[in-house]
């Protein structure tokens, strides 16, 4: 083995064989991102424009919010157990990797499909538990959508296993650009079937598109010949062991994180018509925006940190995690900013058409401002979270999770009363604040001083930064509130985002913020970029 510098060192690590080779992946992925969400964004459109924030809309969002959440959760419950154990198993044989898949997938489908049938069968029950409000034709339509969407929750489960398997051979965009074909689909679709069949069309695209695209994620999976193979012997049975102790506490935790969007729903549906869609419409945007970036770069830092922690090596991990940590921190609080700026107009832009008038427009807006508010710890969070999970310490971040989550709920409750949807949106953002304050301080005491001494200093350029994009943005906005929607793009949302942009871009090249280096090396494809994240600040 050769030693050389740091940066070889990691780079040997990581198995990217070229310096900007992970800079490279995590802005591949990050493209792969933005094109899903001009998909999912496309097909937000087409419901925006067809159902507006009415009964369909409520009904659209309460269940698509069902269904992706079981997929979501099979996610969470693979990823952080299954791809660690998988990684180690490929320095060894390939029938060892080979029949961990097996026995993952095919255990996965068995659980999934009972899962999908017990859904179908029962989507009555579950609806008047899981959504009470919605009562008579809305509950009916509710009822119907969710039985026919069940299929969606077994292909789109499995392909989160054949994803999670992909990231850890570290063929990252192999698993990801099968989700914007997917979402791509559905969008063609909907347009397609939604004026004859109406919003059960979502039920079969969403099917088709779920098959599609696990049968492309396994075509890139060696291991799948392994599917076929009866005699497993011992093969994988320690491997997989492995993965079920490190998911059994994430079972509890994982489950009841996702109880806080049920109630959500629970709580939504009691609420006057469209405030729910309020809602949706708005976490959805916030969702884009992080899938694009913190997403794109965590999914891509995780499987180094399993690498690094699995090696042993706790300076380069810690290394890494502080960088990381500093790089979100810088491009989430001027992003959030602009984000609460621009809101109204942003929402008007994107939605304001057909049946989304200018009352689903101030509704949406509202509810966009308090998620933008907690856009900082979201980008954050899945960060932590996923450090944890690279050292398979999987019980401290479940732990605190589920602590948070008995917080959401109980906050929801209070303030749901005096304000209605925002309620719900607030005791999310607190809650979630919340954790992410104790997960970094969790870290911390697991290994001192992560994210540097020299934080205070970078954090001080940073708020000089953003005040002077707040200042800009100030001057810039509000320029053409009554005009065309053309009007309002170019004189309330672009002029003003540019200008605040192109300021906090200044300032922070003015101070000689690391991060600002970082993130132009990025863009432009360098070398530097990699040296930059990984370089440890004091």
């Amino acid at each position: 083995m050769r030693s050389t510098s740091a940066i070889d060192t990691k780079t040997k690590i990581t198995g990217l064989d070229t310096g900007g080779g992970l800079m490279k992946v995590v802005f591949g992925l990050s493209t792969i991102a933005i094109l899903a969400k001009v998909f999912g964004f496309a097909e937000k459109f087409v419901i925006a424009h067809f159902f507006g924030t009415g009964d369909t809309a409520d009904v659209y969002f309460a269940v698509t919010s069902l269904v992706l959440s079981a997929i979501w959760l099979v996610k969470e419950l693979v990823n952080p157990s299954l791809l660690p154990v998988f990684a180690s198993c490929m320095a060894g044989s390939a029938c060892e990797s080979g029949y961990l898949f097996r026995r993952v997938f095919l255990s996965a489908a068995g659980l999934l499909t009972a899962a999908a049938a017990m859904v179908a069968l029962f989507a009555g029950p579950l609806t008047r538990i899981l959504v009470p409000g919605f009562t008579g034709a809305k509950g009916q339509m509710t009822q119907d959508l969710l039985g026919l969407l069940a299929p969606a929750i077994l292909f789109g489960g499995l392909s989160m296993v054949a994803y999670t398997v992909l990231n850890a051979q570290r063929q990252f965009l192999k698993a990801a650009w099968p989700e914007a074909a997917f979402k791509g689909f559905v969008v063609i679709g909907l347009l397609a079937l939604l004026p004859s069949l109406g919003i059960q069309a979502l039920a079969l695209v969403m099917g088709l598109g779920a098959l599609a695209c696990l049968g492309i994620q396994l075509s890139f999976i060696p291991e799948r010949r392994f599917l076929g193979r009866c005699n497993a012997g011992n093969e994988g049975r320690e491997a997989f062991g492995h993965v079920r102790s490190l998911m059994r506490p994430l079972v509890f935790g994982v489950t009841f994180s996702h109880l806080n969007g049920l109630v959500d729903n629970i709580l939504a549906s009691t609420l006057p018509a469209g405030q729910l869609s309020y809602l949706g419409y708005a976490k959805k945007l916030i969702d884009a925006l992080l899938l694009v970036g913190p997403v794109a770069l965590v999914t891509v830092i995780y499987s180094q940190l399993s690498h690094l922690a699995s090696a042993h090596d706790d300076r380069n991990y810690t290394l890494l995690v502080r960088s990381t940590f500093r790089l979100l921190v810088y491009v989430s609080v001027p992003v959030a900013c602009l984000l609460v700026g621009v809101r109204q107009p942003l929402i008007r832009v994107l939605f304001e058409r057909g049946r989304f008038g200018t009352e689903s427009t101030l509704g949406t807006s509202q509810a966009f401002f308090v998620y933008a508010l907690g856009l900082i710890a979201f980008a954050l969070d899945a960060l932590l979270v996923h450090s944890f999970f690279a050292i398979s310490d999987t019980k401290t971040p479940i732990k605190i999770g589920i602590g948070c989550s008995f917080l959401d709920v109980a906050l929801a409750l209070v303030l749901l009363r005096p304000l209605q949807h925002l309620g719900i949106a607030w005791a999310f953002v607190i809650a979630r604040t919340i954790k992410v304050m104790l997960l970094g301080f969790m870290l911390n005491r697991r290994f001192p001083r992560i994210f540097g001494t020299g934080f205070l200093s970078f954090s001080g350029k940073l708020a000089l930064s953003t005040a002077g994009l707040w200042l800009a943005l100030r001057c810039l906005s509000g320029l053409d509130h009554a005009g065309s929607v053309l009007h309002v793009a170019v004189l309330d949302l672009v002029l003003p985002a540019a200008g605040a942009a192109s300021a906090f871009m200044l300032c922070s090249y003015l101070l000689k913020i690391e991060e600002f280096r970082a993130v132009v090396a990025l863009i432009r494809y360098r070398k530097a970029a990699v040296t930059t994240l990984y370089r440890g600040t004091t």
